[in-house]
């Protein structure tokens, strides 16, 4: 079995088309509108695939290599395709992008178009843009399209000016930066100027959002944004709307100059869970969640957060983890699977970032190193890595899950068997890698699939043949 042909084994063995997977027959022209629209789609989004040739499993009967169709008999429609590609803005090369594969078993072909995720401009074609949600293409008019502009980093809310008094910056934390930096100057205006932290508008220097939120003790009364974190404690491990929420107190409120309200966060937090946390019997006695996953967890969510989005960081407290909801997307090259192995290209927060470092004790802001450092510190306490849960599952937020339960050891093999490029995994494969018998391994599924640590394919409890489960993060 040559390398191609198990290749096209592993498509075929793809259950069901998503957000990263679109499989076409190009029977007719009005397909290729809609691959065009996807491609625009799908480099809007993630990392994604077209696969050409290949019924949609879930629309045929057929199984294995009687999916694969004729690319012979339809040339002129695949040609189509790359005919047409001028209509997308800005341009892509999408032959660059394609490759096919003969499986000489069947004397057909495949191709694959392989769609990066573009981190210059939003793509458009015929002045539409599209975005990839769940299995279909999504047209976003002229407001979604600037909200998802921030959301993904190109426009960039940090460096927009407010309309704040300056003399409300000069705050303790401003005297403590300005000498700390060393920065010349009296007058509050000339230095936040030289340092890109104010701009002139109609001969008026207004500051930026980047230097409220460094130095304005209460950011959130004087922007029409948020940058508050609230933090929730609950009894149990699940979230419950009811008469009487199952919170265990009051949620705490947390405001002010962004360094402060980093540490005041991780402080609180780390308080809460020494002091607070109720434990049932059947969990770990204590929190045992490393102080560095928790305290990196935090710094992301408020320097990598959309400060358009006017919503709150929440941190909320179960009895079996953490959760850490920040109100952004991925941004730039990031995406759910390579976030482990990939070095972020720039900032979302980019003046704000660069200016958090002058301050005497700065938290640790290194492009995705604390995202392999959470990772890292959980593995060396035995305990789950961390979980990225984000789009299409949650709209605009990235949620990271610190889950505080030891991890058992048939657990690395699964981790194994994903990490050597495979993608789903079934419960026969699970118990050839686990020795667990059937029941046991049904039960570790549920229970995995219940934490976000495995999504079950297909969603639907009922169907009980065929299913087949992929990492919650990927």
């Amino acid at each position: 079995m040559n390398m191609d042909y198990s290749h096209i084994l592993d498509l075929l063995d793809i259950p069901e088309e998503t957000t990263q997977i679109e499989f076409k027959t190009l029977w007719w022209q009005s397909v290729v509108k809609k691959v065009r629209q996807t491609i625009v789609a799908m480099s809007n989004t993630y990392w994604w695939q077209i696969i050409l040739w290949i019924d949609d499993p879930e629309k045929t009967e057929l199984k294995g290599l009687k999916r694969v169709k004729w690319i012979e008999e339809n040339l002129e429609v695949y040609d189509e395709i790359f005919r047409w590609a001028k209509d997308i803005h800005p341009a892509m090369d999408i032959h660059s992008m394609t490759t096919c594969t003969k499986i000489n078993e069947i004397d057909r072909s495949v191709c694959i178009i392989n769609i990066p995720k573009w981190i210059d401009s939003i793509r458009y074609i015929n002045n539409e843009v599209w975005i990839r949600w769940k299995k279909w293409n999504i047209r976003l008019d002229p407001q979604e399209t600037i909200k998802y502009s921030y959301a993904r980093g190109f426009e960039k809310a940090d460096s927009e000016l407010v309309n704040v008094d300056l003399q409300l910056l000069e705050t303790d934390i401003y005297k403590q930066w300005k000498e700390y930096t060393q920065t010349p100057g009296t007058w509050i205006e000339d230095i936040l100027t030289k340092r890109w932290l104010a701009r002139k508008k109609e001969w008026v220097t207004l500051p930026t959002r980047a230097a409220v939120m460094l130095f304005a003790e209460y950011p959130t009364n004087l922007m029409d944004t948020k940058c508050v974190i609230r933090v929730y404690q609950y009894s149990g491990t699940l979230e419950k709307y009811r008469e009487v929420p199952n919170l265990l107190a009051t949620p705490k409120t947390i405001e002010w100059p962004i360094i402060t309200l980093i540490n005041e966060a991780q402080q609180f937090v780390l308080w809460l869970l020494r002091n607070w946390v109720r434990l049932e019997s059947w969990f770990i006695n204590k929190y045992v969640i490393p102080k560095r996953a928790i305290e990196e967890a935090i710094t992301n969510a408020v320097i990598h957060r959309d400060y358009h989005i006017k919503r709150d960081i929440e941190i909320k407290v179960f009895e079996d983890r953490i959760e850490v909801d920040s109100p952004w997307l991925f941004s730039y090259n990031i995406t759910p699977k390579n976030i482990w192995t990939v070095r972020a290209d720039n900032y979302r927060n980019d003046l704000l970032v660069k200016h958090l470092r002058e301050f005497p004790s700065p938290p640790n802001l290194d492009r995705n190193e604390w995202v392999i450092a959470m990772r890292n510190e959980m593995r060396a306490q035995n305990l789950f890595p961390p979980i990225y849960i984000t789009y299409p599952s949650l709209n605009d937020t990235v949620r990271v899950v610190l889950f505080n339960e030891h991890m058992p050891s048939e657990w690395d093999r699964v981790i194994e068997y994903f990490e050597s490029w495979k993608t789903y995994i079934t419960n026969q494969i699970a118990r050839n890698i686990t020795g667990l018998e059937m029941h046991a391994m049904s039960q570790k599924l549920k229970h995995r699939t219940s934490k976000w640590l495995l999504i079950r394919i297909p969603n639907d409890p009922n169907i009980k043949r065929g299913v087949k489960y992929k990492l919650g993060s990927s």
